[in-house]
C-alpha cells in the first residue's frame, strides 16, 4: 500500500512546510508505537475494546455486555497526523548556517572583484565591521556576538526546527467469542513516521586565543594575501588586507540527521473473565505481538549542505534495514455497574532495534560520535497505562480517563506520556449519531496539548479529529502546531 500525500490545509501547500511529509510520500504505510496524538483520545470505551491499541482485557467484557450501541465484529481505521515546531524560515536559517561553514571563494578574496553572496538575502559575504570598529576590544565583541548568534541558531534548529509526520492504519477482528470461555481477536497495525534531527557540536570559544589573533591584524599591509586567523573552536577569520574586509567561518561536525521508520505489527489478543465478585467482575487479557521494523536515516554535515530543502528528498531513496521482533502486552479490567478500572503493560520484553550506521569517517568530534551512537538505536520501552471510566446504567453517557504512568521514547527519541480525558454519548439508534469530545496532553517531550472531537454515524462510521492548542507563525500566518484525523469503520459479522 502506498502512502498518500496529505493536502488539506495551507500547511501542506507551501515549499517550507513540514519536510517530513516529503519523506513519507515515498514510504509504505507501516508502524505503531508512541503516536503524535494518542489513539485512545479518538475512541470511546466500547470502540477501544476492538482497537489494537486498547487494553487486551477489554474485549471479553464488551462482548459479554452486548450493548445495543456497540458493534463487536471488527474495526478498520486509517489516520494521519503532523506536528512541528516553530519552523518559520527554517530552511533560510539552515542555509545561513551552511554559508557560515564555508570559507570565501577565490572571487571573494580578490580585492579587485566585487563579491557575490551565495545567499542574496544575507548580503555581502565580507563584512566591513572591522573597518568601522578599529579597537581590539570592539572587534573581539563582534566575534563573540557572531558566535552567540551561531550557537543560538544551533539551539533553535535543535529544539524547534522539527517536523514530524505519521500515517497510520489499523484493523482488528474477533475470531472467536467463546474460545475456552474467552474472546480471541486478530489485530494488525501499520504506521509510517519521519523526522529531521539537528545534531550540533558545542562551540568551545577561547576568547584569549581569539584576542591574540586579532592583535595581528594591523601587521598586514595591502600587498599581503588573504589571511586565515584561527580564533579557536574551529572558528576562522578570513581577513583581506587590501580592503580590510572580513568573513568569519565555522568548521565543526554539526549535522542534520533525517530519520524514517516503517514498523508493522500483527497480534492475537485473548481475554476472558477471571472471576465474578459481588461488586463487579475482573477480566484479564494477553496479547502476543509480532513486529517487523524497518529503519533508515540520512546524514549531512551542515557545511556540506548546498540546498537544505533538497536534503530531505534524500530519505526517499534511503535503504531500510529490517528486523523482526516479538513482544507481549498484558491487561486487567475491573468492571462494575457504573464504573470501570483498568491497567495494561505494553512491550514487556523491551526489544531494541538499530538504524543503519552513519558513515563516521567524516566526523572527529567525540560529542557528535556519542550522540550518533545514542540515535542509532531505539528500544520499544515498557509502559504502564492506567484507565478509569464512569457511565450511566445503560452506558449511554460516559467519562473516561487514561494516563501513561511512565514516559517512553519512540524511534525518533521523542518522549511521550499521554494524559487523556474523553466524554461521550453512545446512541442505540442508527439515525442518531454518537459523539465524543476530549482533551489530551503530552506530559513529557513537547508538552503539547490537543483538543479532540468525534462522531459515530449510523453506528459503524467513526470520524475523529484533533488539533493542538499551541500555535506558531509560519510564512507570516499563525498556524496550529499539530493536527490529526482518523476515519474508521466498525462492524458486526
Amino acid at each position: 500500500m502506498s502512502a498518500k500525500t496529505l493536502s488539506t490545509t495551507k500547511l501542506l501547500a507551501t515549499s517550507k512546510l513540514p519536510f517530513a511529509l516529503a519523506a513519507l510520500m515515498a514510504m509504505p504505510i507501516t508502524s505503531v508505537l508512541a503516536d503524535i496524538q494518542p489513539r485512545s483520545a479518538s475512541l470511546n470505551y466500547s470502540q477501544k475494546s476492538l482497537s489494537n491499541a486498547g487494553n487486551p482485557a477489554a474485549a471479553a467484557l464488551i462482548v459479554e455486555r452486548k450493548d445495543p450501541h456497540v458493534m463487536t465484529g471488527g474495526l478498520i481505521e486509517l489516520g494521519a497526523g503532523i506536528e512541528y515546531g516553530d519552523i518559520d524560515d527554517l530552511f533560510e536559517k539552515i542555509d545561513e548556517l551552511s554559508d557560515d561553514f564555508n570559507p570565501p571563494s577565490d572571487d571573494d578574496s580578490n580585492p579587485n572583484e566585487p563579491s557575490e553572496p551565495s545567499n542574496p538575502d544575507k548580503g555581502n559575504e565580507w563584512d566591513d565591521l572591522f573597518e568601522e570598529y578599529p579597537d581590539l576590544e570592539d572587534r573581539l565583541d563582534i566575534v563573540k556576538d557572531k558566535i552567540a548568534i551561531t550557537a543560538g541558531l544551533f539551539a533553535l534548529i535543535a529544539s524547534e526546527g522539527y517536523a514530524k509526520a505519521e500515517i497510520t492504519s489499523e484493523a482488528a477482528f474477533i475470531l472467536n467469542e467463546n474460545l475456552y470461555g474467552g474472546t480471541l481477536i486478530f489485530g494488525a497495525s501499520l504506521k509510517a513516521n519521519s523526522k529531521v534531527v539537528g545534531v550540533f557540536e558545542k562551540l568551545n570559544f577561547d576568547a584569549d586565543q581569539a584576542k591574540e589573533q586579532l592583535k595581528t591584524l594591523p601587521d598586514f599591509d595591502e600587498a599581503d594575501p588573504t589571511q586565515e586567523l584561527d580564533l579557536s573552536a574551529g572558528i576562522t577569520l578570513f581577513y583581506n588586507p587590501a580592503n580590510k574586509n572580513t568573513k568569519i567561518t565555522i568548521d565543526n561536525d554539526s549535522l542534520l540527521l533525517v530519520k524514517a521508520t516503517t514498523v508493522s505489527q500483527m497480534s492475537l489478543s485473548y481475554s476472558r473473565k477471571w472471576q465474578n465478585f459481588e461488586s463487579g467482575d475482573l477480566y484479564w487479557g494477553v496479547k502476543p505481538v509480532f513486529y517487523r521494523v524497518g529503519l533508515a536515516n540520512v546524514s549531512t554535515r551542515i557545511g556540506d549542505i548546498t540546498d537544505s530543502e533538497a536534503l530531505f528528498d534524500d530519505i526517499k531513496d534511503a535503504d531500510f534495514i529490517y528486523e523482526n521482533g516479538f513482544d507481549v502486552d498484558l491487561g486487567l479490567v475491573w468492571a462494575a455497574p457504573n464504573y470501570q478500572l483498568g491497567a495494561s503493560l505494553t512491550s514487556v520484553f523491551e526489544n531494541t532495534y538499530e538504524f543503519p550506521e552513519v558513515d563516521r569517517r567524516r566526523f572527529s568530534s567525540t560529542q557528535i560520535l556519542q550522540t550518533l551512537d545514542h540515535l542509532e538505536e531505539f528500544t520499544m520501552q515498557r509502559q504502564l497505562k492506567l484507565e478509569a471510566g464512569i457511565y450511566t446504567e445503560q452506558r449511554h453517557w460516559s467519562l473516561n480517563m487514561e494516563l501513561d504512568a511512565n514516559p517512553v521514547e519512540d524511534p525518533m527519541r521523542d518522549r511521550y506520556q499521554w494524559l487523556t480525558v474523553t466524554g461521550g454519548y453512545a446512541a442505540d439508534s442508527w439515525w442518531l449519531p454518537s459523539a465524543r469530545v476530549g482533551f489530551s496532553r503530552n506530559l513529557a517531550g513537547t508538552k503539547l496539548a490537543y483538543v479532540n472531537a468525534g462522531i459515530t454515524v449510523m453506528k459503524f462510521i467513526n470520524i475523529d479529529v484533533a488539533t493542538t492548542i499551541d500555535t506558531v507563525t509560519l510564512d507570516g500566518d499563525k498556524m496550529i502546531r499539530g493536527a490529526n484525523i482518523r476515519i474508521g469503520v466498525q462492524f458486526d459479522y
